[in-house]
């Protein structure tokens, strides 16, 4: 029986019960159910509580996205904090901060603040970042020239650039960016085309589809992803959880 087929039966089976249990003490003692009256009080009762079957069914889905996400994270360690990605703060950080993200999204624009003061005030995080362009040719553009940008050592200055930046990403604009950051314009647009920028941008949409990752912010902290803006405290608050239970296997 396939999961889904499992959690409905065991939805219909607590709707049962419940609609049962209802019942008054005399004729719950009395009562024998055929196999007929039970479906109706089943279909009556997800009929009438709509809601709380849509509740059960959310619920169902967020822990089965959430297994994909820990199994994922599990199997693909390795290619999260792959040396090949862009990396800021402390490379040998004991705790490493993993974030998908899009130069054309608003809120991992508005997460950046956040990203800066994080790195700022932990001196042992490592950062990683997946440039994961899902908003159109212009994301891809963007990740390839700060891709190109992390071949002359320039990534966290070209990706701090483009994440304050709020005009429309074009060709002279990515071309201005990398100019303005200290970067060789001409090797960096041959770059930006190049078959390795290519695969790995390629990589991180496939690591992202492993995870469940659909949109942008997104983060992995630990074995466990975060879709939307986490705050400098939710960040930090999950890196402490993580050094203690290290701690704790000592």
């Amino acid at each position: 029986m396939s999961i889904k087929k499992i959690a409905f039966t065991g939805l219909a089976l607590a709707a049962a019960f419940a609609c049962f249990a209802a019942l008054s003490p005399a004729r719950a003692a009395d009562a024998v159910l055929t196999k007929a009256q039970v479906e109706q009080i089943v279909h009556d009762y997800i009929v009438n509580n709509p809601k709380l079957i849509m509740d059960s069914v959310n619920n169902y889905r967020f822990q089965a996205a959430s297994q994909q996400a820990e199994e994922g994270v599990k199997k693909n360690e390795k290619e999260l904090t792959s040396s090949a990605s862009p990396v800021a703060g402390n490379p040998k950080g004991d705790v490493t901060v993993v974030e998908f993200f899009d130069y054309n999204c608003h809120y991992c624009k508005g997460s950046f603040p956040s990203v800066q003061a994080l790195l700022k005030d932990d001196k042992n995080v490592r950062f990683v970042f997946k440039d994961f362009p899902i908003l159109g040719p212009s994301s891809v553009e963007a990740a390839k020239w700060a891709l190109a940008a992390q071949k002359q050592g320039k990534y966290f200055a070209f990706h701090s650039a483009m994440m304050l930046n709020r005009e429309p990403i074009t060709d002279d604009l990515l071309k201005s960016v990398s100019k303005n950051v200290g970067m060789d314009v001409a090797a960096a647009e041959k770059d930006a085309e190049s078959a390795d920028v290519t695969n790995q941008i390629e990589k991180n949409v496939e690591l992202a589809q492993e995870l469940g990752i659909s949109g942008t912010p997104s983060f992995v902290i630990g074995n466990k992803v975060d879709p939307g803006v986490l705050s400098e405290d939710e960040m930090e608050n999950q890196s402490t959880a993580i050094r203690a239970a290290a701690a704790d296997k000592k």
